[in-house]
C-alpha cells in the first residue's frame, strides 16, 4: 500500500507538471496581447507553486515512513524542554515523527508555524548526545520560527515567474532581443539568489539553536558528526554492525546459552536492549553518545571485571550516515574520542578540502546549504556572546593547494569548447559557400558530444585500489572529475534517503567510518526499478565496493560495481560503458547527418 500510495503521488506531481506546461503553451498559442500574455502566463505560474505548496505536506505525508510519538521518545525529559523553546520563540509546538532507519536525519515541513512537523531518524537519536539532539531539534525550530520554508516557497514563485516571462518575451517578438537577454539573465539571477537565500536562512536557523541551548559548540559537534560523519562505531568479530530500531520492549529477556558470545544475543533480544537503553539513557543530562548495552550475566567476579573493563557492543554506539535539514553533506566519516564526541584533530583532517580546494567554495553556489566548515567558524563566533569556548582549533589545520584545479576548468569547458569549436566551423562554411549550409547545424552538435566524450573518459580512469573511508576523506587532490579510483569493503548500513521505497544510493560502512555510494543506472526509470525492487535487500549486507571517489559538495563513491561477500553476488550500475556508448552513438548520427545535408541550403 505504502509503494501505491508513493507511486500515486509521484503521478499527481508529475500531472502538475504537465499541466503546467501544457497550459503555458496553450496561452503562448493563443495569440493575445503582450499584456494580457505575461499577466495569465504569471498568475499561470503561480498558481501552480501555491498548488504544489498546498499539497506538499500531503505529498511527504504519503511517502515518507514517518511515525508520530511523543517527544519524550526523544529523551527524557524532551517534552518540557520541547514546550519551553517553543513558548521562547512564540510558536506552536509541531509534531515530532520518528523514521525508524539508521540513516541519522532530520527535517520540517508544513505550510507554516501552526501546523509544522519536526522529523526525526533514528539513526540520528543513536549518533547524537542529549544536548547535540537538542541542538539539531532546536535547528528545526528555528526554521519554523523563522517561517523560511514560507518565504522559500514565495521566492520559487518569483523564480517560476521570472521564467515564464522570459519564454513569453522570446515568443512575442523577434526585434525585442534585448528584453529577451534582460529577461533570461535576471531568471539565472534569481536562481542563484534563491540559493544564497537558502543558505543564509541555514545560517539564521544555526543561530536560533544556539539562542535555545545557549551553546553553540553542541551544534557544532552535531555538525561534525553527521556532516563529517565524526560519530563513535563499534565491530563485532571483525564486522561492523548496522544500526537497527528498537521495538517496544515486551516482557523479560532471557539469557544466551552458557559459553556463548556477548554479543550472542539474537536480533529481537539486542533490539529490546536497545530499547531499555533508550529509555535510560537521559538519566544523567550530560550523557554523551557512548551508551553500552548491558553484557550478558556472568557467573564469577572474574567475570564482572573482565565485562566492566571491556565495554559491550551497542547499537547506540554505532555512528551513521544521511542527509538532514542541518546539513547538505552526503558522507560520513564515524570517528570519536573515547569521551564519544567528535575529536577536533581528526575534523581538522576531514575540513582540509573544503577550506583549501577551490570547488568547495564553487559547489557552495549551487548548493542550498553552506559548507559545514564556514558554519561551524560561524557558531564558533557565537561563542563569544554565550561565554563559551571553542570546540574547534581553525589555527591547527594544515593550509594545502589543489594542484589540479587548472586541468579539471580544462576538462569541464570541453563541452563547450566543442560546441563553439562547431558553431565557428558553421559559421567559416556559410562564409567561404556564401549561403546557409545545413549540415551546420549538426557541427556544434558534434562539437559538443566530442566533448563530452572526453569528459567521461578522462573522470573514468585508474585501477581501483583498496582504501578506507578515512582515509578518503582526507584527501585534497580529488574533485568531481578528478576521482581516485577505491574499492571499499564493508556493510551497506542503509540507504541514502530515509523512508523512501525507491531510494537507491547506499550507505558503506568500514572499520573507519561511513561514505555515501551513489549507485548510477543508465537511465533513471531504472535506477528507480532497481531502489524500488532490489535495493532493499542488499542493506545489512558484507559487501565490497568499486568505484570512484569524488567530491564536491560532499564526497562520495561513485559506484562502478559491488560484490556481496557472502554469496559473491556482483551487481554492476553499467552507467559508464552505456554513457560512453550513448555519446559515440550522438557522434556517429550527428556526423551523419552533416554528410547527408552537406550541399544543402535552407
Amino acid at each position: 500500500m505504502t509503494k501505491l500510495l508513493g507511486a500515486s503521488m509521484m503521478v499527481i506531481v508529475a500531472i502538475l507538471g504537465l499541466v503546467f506546461a501544457v497550459g503555458f503553451l496553450v496561452l503562448l498559442k493563443l495569440h493575445l496581447p503582450m499584456g494580457i500574455t505575461m499577466a495569465l502566463t504569471g498568475g499561470f505560474a503561480v498558481a501552480i507553486v501555491i498548488l504544489q505548496y498546498c499539497l506538499g505536506p500531503m505529498v511527504i505525508d504519503m511517502i515518507v515512513k514517518v511515525r508520530w510519538a511523543s517527544p519524550e521518545e526523544l529523551g527524557y525529559g524532551t517534552g518540557q524542554w520541547l514546550s519551553t523553546a517553543c513558548s521562547t520563540f512564540k510558536i506552536s509546538e509541531p509534531k515530532i515523527g520518528i523514521i525508524e532507519e539508521a540513516a541519522p536525519n532530520a527535517f520540517t515541513y508544513g505550510h507554516g508555524a501552526y501546523d509544522a512537523r519536526v522529523v526525526v531518524t533514528r539513526g540520528l537519536i543513536e549518533m547524537l548526545s542529549p544536548d547535540e539532539l537538542r541542538a539539531v531539534v532546536a535547528h528545526e525550530l528555528g526554521h519554523i520560527r523563522n517561517r523560511d520554508f514560507v518565504i522559500m516557497t514565495m521566492v520559487q514563485a518569483l523564480v517560476l515567474l521570472l521564467w515564464t516571462l522570459y519564454v513569453t518575451s522570446r515568443s512575442s517578438s523577434r526585434n525585442n532581443w534585448y528584453i529577451v537577454i534582460a529577461a533570461y539573465a535576471a531568471y539565472w539571477a534569481s536562481y542563484y539568489a534563491s540559493l544564497l537565500l537558502s543558505r543564509i536562512r541555514e545560517y539564521m536557523a544555526d543561530y536560533s539553536s544556539a539562542q535555545i541551548t545557549g551553546n553553540p559548540n553542541h551544534l557544532s559537534y552535531a555538525l561534525v558528526k553527521i556532516a563529517y560523519g565524526l560519530a563513535k562505531t563499534q565491530t563485532v568479530g571483525g564486522a561492523t554492525v548496522p544500526v537497527y530500531a528498537p521495538p517496544q520492549i515486551n516482557g523479560p529477556i532471557a539469557p544466551p546459552p552458557p559459553n556463548a558470545s556477548p554479543y550472542s544475543y539474537d536480533k529481537a533480544t539486542s533490539d529490546r536492549l536497545a530499547a531499555q537503553l533508550e529509555a535510560a539513557r537521559y538519566d544523567n543530562a550530560h550523557a554523551i553518545a557512548a551508551k553500552a548495552i548491558p553484557a550478558p550475566p556472568v557467573a564469577n567476579d572474574a567475570a564482572k571485571k573482565k565485562a566492566k573493563e571491556s565495554p559491550a557492543f551497542s547499537a547506540a554506539q554505532l555512528g551513521a550516515f544521511g542527509v538532514m535539514g542541518v546539513s547538505s553533506m552526503r558522507a560520513a566519516v564515524a570517528w570519536s574520542g573515547a569521551d564519544g564526541l567528535a575529536n577536533p584533530d581528526t575534523f581538522t583532517t576531514a575540513a582540509r578540502w573544503e577550506l583549501f580546494n577551490p570547488w568547495g567554495r564553487i559547489g557552495e553556489v549551487f548548493s542550498t546549504h553552506p559548507l559545514t566548515a564556514l558554519r561551524i567558524k560561524a557558531l564558533q563566533k557565537l561563542n563569544k556572546l554565550f561565554n563559551q569556548p571553542d570546540a574547534f582549533d581553525f589555527s591547527k589545520i594544515k593550509p594545502a593547494k589543489y594542484k589540479a584545479f587548472g586541468r579539471d576548468l580544462a576538462l569541464v569547458s570541453m563541452p563547450w569548447v566543442g560546441m563553439l569549436i562547431g558553431i565557428a566551423a558553421a559559421g567559416s562554411a556559410y562564409k567561404n559557400e556564401s549561403r546557409f549550409d545545413l549540415s551546420g547545424i549538426f557541427m556544434p552538435l558534434v562539437g559538443f558530444s566530442a566533448g563530452r566524450l572526453i569528459v567521461l573518459l578522462f573522470s573514468y580512469m585508474g585501477e581501483f585500489k583498496p582504501s578506507k573511508v578515512i582515509r578518503l576523506l582526507g584527501e585534497v587532490e580529488v574533485s568531481h572529475v578528478n576521482p581516485i579510483p577505491s574499492a571499499l569493503e564493508g556493510t551497506f548500513t542503509g540507504r541514502i534517503s530515509p523512508g523512501i521505497a525507491w531510494a537507491s544510493d547506499f550507505i558503506i560502512q568500514d572499520d573507519s567510518g561511513f561514505m555515501a555510494c551513489l549507485f548510477r543506472r543508465p537511465l533513471e526509470i531504472m535506477k528507480f526499478w532497481f531502489g524500488l525492487t532490489s535495493a532493499d535487500r542488499y542493506v545489512g549486507r558484507r559487501v565490497r565496493v568499486y568505484g570512484w571517489y569524488r567530491r564536491l559538495n560532499a564526497p562520495y563513491l561513485e559506484v562502478h560495481h559491488f560484490e556481496v561477500l557472502d554469496t559473491g553476488e556482483k551487481v554492476y550500475s553499467n552507467y559508464f560503458p552505456w554513457a560512453v556508448a550513448g555519446n559515440i552513438l550522438l557522434l556517429v548520427i550527428f556526423a551523419a547527418g552533416i554528410v547527408m545535408l552537406h550541399g544543402r541550403p535552407t
